[in-house]
């Protein structure tokens, strides 16, 4: 039996991942042991996440704990030569040359040139994951100029502790007049200077690398050429609204032919993708977050052509970032691991 960790296994990634696995393969042909990093879960069938002697017996370790755990775990394993697979969902590795993004819709060939001689793997962020699966079709095609992308990402996106922070949030404010400048007024003296998330939209997520970029923005080009293995353009802002689950993207973009509407709607139209009628009722009633949520399917409507340019077009897409933002890349390359390692 192949013995596989799961670290961070309660958390919002860990807790999703779990219950993908539930109706796997990985079951059949792995042993698997649940790592803690709390002192108050470890007992007889949880395994503390700092031992380091128990995690280098396992084969392969996936980590849904977080780029700091990842950073400070990995040097100890590496000075003892663990022989085992890292699979990781933090950005901590993302961009070593030791360590190969996984998104196998679109870099399965990448992924099977480099299981014999790479030891590490990770999940891309979750919007560049999304918008990746958005438009396989066009880079399969190689129809794509530039991509100009912004998102509107969920509370989760930034863990429980910004879903904990924004429930506190809604709970003060029960009991405030309905009146909207008494209201506004009210919420403003309550949270004493504290930048609140509820009624609230945060145009900067992540810390700045480069010039009017956040990190966040650098990866959206960054990660996605790396994971196609070649240079794609893509521009981005994003903006963390109050949604709890799934993120949501407006997109920009150019190809390189002149194509009709319809070309478009059979370009995207791909097994990945659910595609939304570009009319009010659907939109209203299908194109949203709380729709959305729980889906393996991300959904793309508002699909039009651009008025100023004939090659340029828009739509608005929303994926649950905890699964195929997240857990499921991971999930499936798990699989696809074991089957090599079999």
């Amino acid at each position: 039996m192949i013995k596989l960790g799961i670290i961070g296994w309660r958390g919002l990634v860990g807790s999703v991942f779990l219950n993908r696995i539930k109706n796997s393969f990985i079951n059949k042909y792995c042993e698997i042991f649940l790592f803690s990093t709390n002192k108050i879960f470890i007992k007889n069938d949880i395994f503390n996440a700092f031992d380091i002697k128990i995690l280098l017996s396992m084969n392969i370790l996936v980590c849904c704990q977080g780029s700091d755990y990842t950073e400070k775990i990995l040097k100890k394993i590496k000075i003892k030569k663990w022989k085992g697979y890292w699979i990781d969902s933090s950005s901590f590795l993302r961009m070593s040359n030791e360590n190969l993004i996984v998104l196998d819709p679109l870099n399965r060939n990448l992924i099977n040139k480099n299981l014999k001689n790479k030891k590490f793997f990770s999940g891309a962020n979750c919007t560049v994951s999304l918008a990746l699966l958005l438009f396989k079709k066009f880079l399969d095609l190689n129809l794509i100029e530039w991509i100009s992308s912004s998102s509107y990402q969920a509370i989760s996106g930034a863990g429980s502790q910004l879903i904990n922070e924004t429930i506190e949030e809604i709970n003060s404010t029960k009991n405030l007049q309905n009146n909207l400048l008494k209201l506004e007024k009210t919420i403003k003296l309550s949270f004493n200077k504290k930048i609140p998330m509820f009624f609230n939209a945060k145009p900067w997520v992540d810390k700045k690398v480069n010039f009017s970029q956040t990190k966040e923005e650098w990866k959206s080009s960054s990660e996605a050429s790396k994971i196609l293995g070649k240079k794609i353009n893509i521009d981005s802002n994003c903006v963390r609204i109050t949604s709890l689950r799934c993120h949501s993207q407006y997109f920009l973009f150019k190809i390189k032919k002149n194509l009709h509407l319809n070309n478009i709607y059979e370009i995207l139209n791909n097994k990945y993708v659910y595609l939304v009628k570009n009319d009010e009722n659907y939109s209203k009633n299908t194109l949203t977050p709380y729709n959305v949520c729980g889906k393996l399917k991300i959904f793309a409507g508002r699909i039009k052509k651009s008025l100023f340019d004939n090659k340029v077009f828009s739509l608005f897409s929303i994926g649950d970032q905890l699964l195929w933002g997240a857990a499921e890349p991971i999930k499936r390359f798990t699989e696809i691991l074991i089957s090599f390692i079999l």
